[in-house]
């Protein structure tokens, strides 16, 4: 009936499965728990996780990144009903799978939501819960870390030429919107505990602007389909784009020390993935011109 999907890279899962693994077995049904190790350089709990009774571990001899990761997971489940999680991410409620269960005819795709512990962050992590609990949370539209789904039916899979942080959720859900499936958003959320320092996630944005500048260009993802590309695209046709170089080198040390303190900025957050995708996309004017000059 039901195959509880979890890919997981350097993160200790075991309390995420114990509770998973608990409330499924009390439903009695048929059900198994898919963890894949994305080459980890650090594993958590291995002999006590393979104990589980209904849980099959797996890894990965080289880091694959997670489309990867989620389509080996999808390939593996033996059950049509899928229930696709993150590794750092708790069910809020005792009756989680139930309520996903409940849901099985009345469509075909279900989207659970997430939220972000009411608890401070640390100095060192402030970047990404003041994101996550601002933002992220309250447009998860595009976040595949808490889904449910009939995977029997709708064979679906991720888009494994993404190799780097960012966007590969995002395809996914353009992909669900070409095929004409619906999305059924429910209020049975999961609670993210993110344990990246802000220089991490920092350095992840980073990675996804210029991840998604290349998909733009790959006419993978439509300029006016992602905030950013279209905003970058306003200034373009303003003729004004060229201006971020100068803001950047006058406003990159403070733009830096306001995101790695104790009270990180959205307006200044987004500023700063603005300048990064520009950067991104000058450099790839600048390959293109380079290949085709004789």
């Amino acid at each position: 009936m039901l195959s509880i999907v979890i890919p997981v890279y350097n993160y200790n899962i075991l309390p995420l499965v114990e509770q998973l693994h608990r409330e499924a077995f009390s439903l009695n049904i048929p059900f198994e728990l898919l963890v894949c190790d994305d080459a980890s350089t650090q594993v958590y709990h291995p002999e006590q996780l393979e104990a589980f009774p209904y849980l099959r571990w797996f890894s990965n001899p080289v880091n694959q990144h997670v489309a990867y990761t989620r389509n080996r997971l999808l390939k593996t489940a033996q059950y049509p009903w899928v229930l696709l999680l993150d590794a750092d991410v708790m069910p809020v409620s005792t009756t989680f799978i139930q309520q996903y269960l409940e849901q099985r005819n009345k469509g075909y795709f279900f989207q659970g939501g997430f939220t972000y512990p009411l608890s401070t962050a640390s100095t060192k992590r402030s970047l990404r819960f003041v994101y996550g609990s601002e933002i992220e949370q309250h447009k998860h539209l595009h976040s595949c870390c808490n889904l449910f789904f009939n995977q029997r039916e709708l064979q679906l899979q991720f888009d494994e030429e993404i190799t780097e942080y960012g966007y590969e959720d995002t395809l996914f859900f353009f992909a669900l919107q070409k095929r004409g499936i619906d999305v059924t958003r429910l209020n049975n959320p999961v609670i993210h505990h993110s344990t990246e320092s802000n220089q991490t996630y920092l350095n992840r944005s980073t990675q996804a602007c210029w991840g998604l500048a290349q998909l733009v260009e790959q006419g993978k993802i439509k300029t006016a389909e992602v905030q950013l590309s279209r905003v970058y695209s306003q200034l373009e046709k303003a003729r004004i784009s060229p201006l971020l170089y100068g803001i950047n080198w006058l406003l990159k040390r403070p733009i830096q020390r306001n995101l790695l303190g104790k009270n990180p900025s959205m307006p200044v957050f987004k500023l700063f993935k603005l300048l990064e995708f520009h950067k991104a996309k000058v450099a790839i004017r600048k390959s293109k011109s380079t290949a085709v000059t004789p």
